[in-house]
C-alpha cells in the first residue's frame, strides 16, 4: 500500500467510528455495519494467515487462570496472532506479512485512536476523573494491541469485564466458512448480572447462571461491536452446539494510563 492508501482507510475508518451510535445501557457499547473499507476487508480475507501461523490462547500465554493440560477447554478453541508482537506477527510467512503489518499501522494511527476516545468520550472522562475532552488525549497515555482469530465450535467466554488495563475493545467480524446466516448471533454477548450492582474490577471469568443475557451482537462480514471497559461491562462469547462454525476476527484492545501515574 502506498502512503496515500494508507491515509484514505485511515480516515475511512475513522469516518465510520466518529458517525456510529453508541447504546449507554447496561454499559456503554456500540454495532457498526460495513465498517472497514470493502477493499481492505476483501486484502485481509485474502492474505488470511495459514492455521499453523497461530497459536491457541493457552499456548500463547493471553490466559493463565486454566489447567493447561486441559485439551477440551474452550479457551484451546480460539487461535491468535498479536500483530502487535514482533515475535507473533513474524510468524505469518511470505509477502503476506507485509499486508499485516500496514493493516497494524492503519488501526494503530493516532486517527483511529482519536475517533474511538471521542466516540466514548464522557465514559473516559469519568472513569480518568478529567474535566473535557482535550485532557483525554494531553493527559491519557494509549496503547492499542491487535489480536488476529479465529475460534471453533468449543470456544466459549463467560461473563466477564475484560482486564483492567484496557480501556475500549473492538471486535471486527469477518466470516464464518461454515455458516451462511448472516443473523445468526455467534458475536459478542451482552450480560447483566442477576446479583443487582454485582460489579467486578478484576475482569475474572464467571458463571454464565448468575448473568441474564440480553443481546447478542450479529456475526456477519464486517460487523464490528466495541464497548467501553468498566467495573460492569460483562460481555462473552455464547458456546455454539450442534453446529459446525469457525469464526475469523480482529480483537482491537486499547490500553490507556495517566501519563502521571508510576511505572
Amino acid at each position: 500500500m502506498t502512503g496515500h492508501d494508507l491515509d484514505a482507510l485511515k480516515s475511512e475508518i475513522a469516518y465510520k467510528i466518529y458517525n456510529s451510535s453508541v447504546s449507554r445501557y447496561p454499559f456503554a457499547h456500540s454495532e457498526t455495519d460495513d465498517f472497514l473499507p470493502v477493499r481492505l476487508l476483501e486484502e485481509i480475507l485474502e492474505n488470511w494467515p495459514q492455521s499453523d501461523e497461530f497459536k491457541t490462547n493457552l499456548e500463547s500465554d493471553s490466559t493463565s487462570l486454566v489447567d493447561q493440560a486441559d485439551e477440551e477447554h474452550p479457551f484451546n478453541f480460539r487461535y491468535q496472532i498479536c500483530l502487535t508482537d514482533s515475535k507473533e506477527i513474524n510468524q505469518i510467512k511470505c509477502q503476506r506479512i507485509e499486508f499485516w503489518k500496514s493493516l497494524k499501522e492503519i488501526l494503530s494511527s493516532g486517527q483511529v485512536i482519536q475517533a474511538l476516545v471521542a466516540l466514548y468520550a464522557n465514559n473516559l472522562m469519568r472513569r480518568f476523573k478529567l474535566n473535557n475532552l482535550s485532557e483525554l488525549f494531553s493527559e491519557i497515555r494509549y496503547t492499542p494491541r491487535l489480536h488476529l482469530l479465529h475460534d471453533k465450535t468449543n470456544y466459549s467466554l463467560g461473563p466477564h469485564t475484560d482486564n483492567a488495563g484496557k480501556v475500549i475493545v473492538v471486535l471486527i467480524y469477518f466470516e464464518s466458512d461454515k455458516e451462511d446466516n448472516t443473523q445468526s448471533s455467534f458475536g459478542t454477548s451482552v450480560y447483566i448480572p442477576k446479583e443487582r450492582g454485582f460489579v467486578c474490577s478484576t475482569g475474572g471469568h464467571h458463571e454464565r447462571d448468575n448473568f441474564i443475557r440480553v443481546y447478542s451482537a450479529k456475526f456477519k462480514k464486517n460487523n464490528a461491536f466495541s464497548f467501553c471497559r468498566s467495573d460492569n461491562s460483562f460481555h462473552g462469547v455464547e458456546k455454539v452446539q450442534n453446529k459446525t462454525v469457525e469464526r475469523k476476527l480482529l480483537q482491537y484492545s486499547l490500553y490507556g494510563k495517566l501519563k502521571s501515574s508510576s511505572g
